[in-house]
């Protein structure tokens, strides 16, 4: 079973990493810090990968990384580094230290498992030995060819079918434009946007109702995601589905789906709240 090695100060991410990854089979130990970190590697324990925080009290992530990248031992190990701000500098500053990427906290699973599986795929195909057959010598007989004479080929023309019009492909609508479509069609519905793993806005609401109201969550909403799993996975053992907050008459709800997250305003039913 593949090891991960998570290097975080705070126990709510470290142990939210650790029950995701042991419900995909890989496990995990952890450390509070890069020098709790570099204490533990000392004694040779084996990873396969690991998970660092950016911002850590003392040495940083990026620092770690640095360390453990001229070590001849974790070369090739991959290294995947978190961060609440993931920008530009952050990505230059990461490649430079050798990380093998940059995850935004908070994250949800469906970005998590792909990257670090495939990580580990990657790495576990690179360490592959390659064994090259040699090929053993033929010997080849000389073979007498006699010439063969052909008669030239008239060639006819030929005239093109014109090809029967297809009947256009029906394709089933996908969850997202499902949801969506559900959203739109119902008379409660003051904003609906949906946004990808870096926050962008990819759709944005054609309703007028509350400006801006959606817009300025998806800041938020990530975070709230994130904790709803992990408390679904740790105490309910069922996957999120989606996650309601309700304040004075309004409803901000939050579905997740792969890597993007669907974020709805409605109007809640005040006769619900007596």
């Amino acid at each position: 079973m593949p090891q991960i090695f998570i290097v975080d100060d705070s126990i709510s991410v470290r142990k939210a990493l650790e029950i995701t990854f042991k419900r995909h089979s890989l496990d995990s130990f952890s450390a509070i810090s890069a020098e709790q970190a570099l204490e533990t590697l000392a004694g040779d324990p084996h990873f396969d990968l690991m998970m660092a925080d950016v911002i850590m009290p003392g040495m940083s992530g990026l620092d770690l990384c640095s360390e453990l990248r001229r070590d001849a031992r974790f070369d090739g190990r991959p290294i995947v580094l978190m961060s609440g701000n993931v920008d530009d500098n952050i990505r230059r500053q990461a490649r430079e230290v050798g990380a093998n990427g940059v995850l935004r906290k908070p994250f949800s699973p469906d970005e998590l498992i792909p990257m670090v599986e495939g990580l580990l795929r990657a790495a576990e195909a690179a360490a592959a030995p390659v064994e090259v057959a040699t090929p053993e010598p033929i010997q080849a007989e000389p073979v007498q060819t006699e010439p063969i004479q052909t008669e030239p080929v008239q060639a006819e023309a030929v005239q093109p079918q014109p090809t029967p019009p297809q009947p256009a492909a029906q394709t089933a609508p996908s969850e997202l434009e499902r949801l969506v479509a559900e959203y739109r069609r119902r008379g409660d519905v003051e904003d609906l946007i949906v946004v990808d793993a870096q926050g962008q806005i990819v759709l944005p609401s054609g309703d007028a109702g509350a400006p801006g109201a959606a817009q300025r969550l998806p800041m938020y909403a990530r975070h709230f995601v994130a904790t709803a799993s992990v408390i679904g996975q740790h105490l309910l053992g069922d996957e999120l589905q989606a996650v309601t907050l309700r304040y004075a008459g309004r409803e901000a709800i939050f579905h997740p789906l792969g890597g993007l997250l669907v974020i709805a305003v409605t109007r809640a039913d005040l006769k619900t709240l007596n």
